[in-house]
């Protein structure tokens, strides 16, 4: 008996040998045959670059690190003074077979809720002509709206956007979009869906969309010279979310910092919405080391039962607005590229002295979610922002900001905080772009 055992135990030890070798062996062949072509490698602009010598593949990694810190001069509600991992991204690009692109991007960096701290980024597929200056693009990515809000966070000026902007901006949601371009500018347009991560049971209600349209030119474009002028318009209907009843959107934000979380600007639920457009007007310059950018944007929000509201003594339809000035001087000469496909500002060019670049920068920046004829009364913000940017290399940016916030009577967090609370903080930040 103890012979059979044994044996049986044999047989069965030689089975499950040689079922995982087979596995194994399946596992690591890659499929599609035995195709092969020499891979090289080099650091391009602080980035590894794995590529073909005819680049008709690229993979490279674009992640970020950004640890912040803040201390608030408190003045009628206290605010929390600590630190927090803003965000800690991991992303690949991809080129592949010349004229397809893909990125595939999420972050880790901490949140308040106590769901997992996971977010989508930027997951997308493209598909670039090779002769004709269009692209397509289907997945989760920015909607063409805004110059900041466009800007990735590792080249922002200061810490945070500002609150008009994150206000106005709906972020990344899952849809597709197409994009031309010449030596003078560039279209983009897009239909957008649900934003991804957010998805939920929406019984028999179609999920919400938005088109968006953005249009840019740029009169004066030389390395060291840019002159930038743009527009860009969006059309949505409400989403169909979990925390909200139909036809029912709010717009909120932040007074341009996210240690202390909560959000002084809120509009409170804002019921029966039919749709609601944003517009925004975009200004940029560039002449060396001086850079200067300004944007207007708001949102026209429709409701339905027009009559009733008049009857009420409301406007039926919300105007909301807002925008910024800001402008930044290179006190080491350096000056910043730009991007006319995109029609976006990239990042400073490699620092001039072996110590590194040195950056000051000031934003004045006007939030309005009142309008007051129509019941809303979400406050008002009126911000200013120093700060100082140092740039060891073209991998590391360390930021210091200081902000004096002015804010009205009705930017209390739906009658949760004390309103007309005016009050200044410092943050800063450490960054490595990996």
């Amino acid at each position: 008996m103890k012979n059979n055992r044994g044996s049986f135990t044999l047989f069965l030890l030689a089975l499950l040998i040689m079922s995982a070798d087979l596995i194994f062996s399946q596992d690591a062949r890659v499929p599609g045959g035995d195709q092969k072509i020499p891979l090289g490698a080099d650091v391009r602009n602080g980035k590894m670059i794995f590529q073909t010598e005819d680049e008709s593949f690229q993979w490279w990694f674009d992640s970020r690190l950004q640890i912040d810190g803040a201390i608030y001069f408190e003045n009628k509600n206290q605010m929390s003074n600590g630190t927090v991992f803003r965000r800690l991204t991991f992303a690949l690009k991809a080129v592949l077979w010349k004229d397809w692109q893909a990125e595939f991007d999420v972050d880790f960096g901490e949140d308040v809720s106590v769901d997992p701290q996971t977010s989508l980024r930027d997951m997308w597929v493209q598909y670039t002509f090779p002769k004709f200056n269009l692209s397509l693009r289907a997945g989760n990515f920015k909607e063409p709206y805004g110059m900041e809000n466009l800007n990735s966070s590792r080249l922002l000026t200061f810490l945070e956007r500002t609150a008009i902007t994150n206000a106005m901006r709906i972020g990344r949601r899952v849809g597709v979009s197409a994009r031309y371009w010449n030596d003078y500018g560039q279209i983009t347009a897009a239909i957008m869906g649900h934003e991804g991560g957010t998805r939920i049971d929406k019984g028999q209600r179609d999920e919400g969309f938005s088109t968006a349209l953005r249009i840019s030119a740029a009169p004066i474009n030389n390395f060291g010279e840019n002159l930038h002028i743009g527009l860009a318009g969006a059309y949505k209907i409400p989403d169909a979310v979990a925390d909200l009843r139909k036809n029912t959107i709010e717009i909120s934000a932040r007074t341009e910092t996210y240690v202390f979380d909560p959000k002084f600007l809120h509009s409170d639920d804002i019921t029966d919405v039919n749709y609601y457009n944003r517009y925004c007007a975009e200004l940029m310059y560039v002449n060396g080391p001086f850079y200067f950018q300004s944007e207007f944007m708001g949102t026209i929000i429709k409701r339905w039962y027009e009559a009733d509201y008049k009857k009420r003594n409301l406007e039926p339809t919300i105007n909301l607005k807002g925008g910024y000035v800001m402008a930044s001087w290179m006190l080491t000469g350096e000056t910043r590229y730009y991007y006319i496909d995109e029609g976006e500002v990239g990042p400073i060019e490699a620092p001039k002295n072996c110590w590194g670049a040195l950056e000051l920068a000031a934003r004045y920046s006007i939030t309005n979610l009142n309008d007051l004829a129509a019941g809303i009364k979400g406050g008002q913000s009126n911000q200013l922002m120093l700060g100082i940017n140092y740039y060891p290399n073209t991998n590391i940016k360390l930021q210091f900001n200081y902000s004096y916030v002015n804010l009205d009577q009705f930017a209390n967090r739906k009658t949760n905080l004390i309103g007309d609370d005016d009050h200044s903080f410092i943050q800063m930040r450490v960054q490595a772009s990996l």
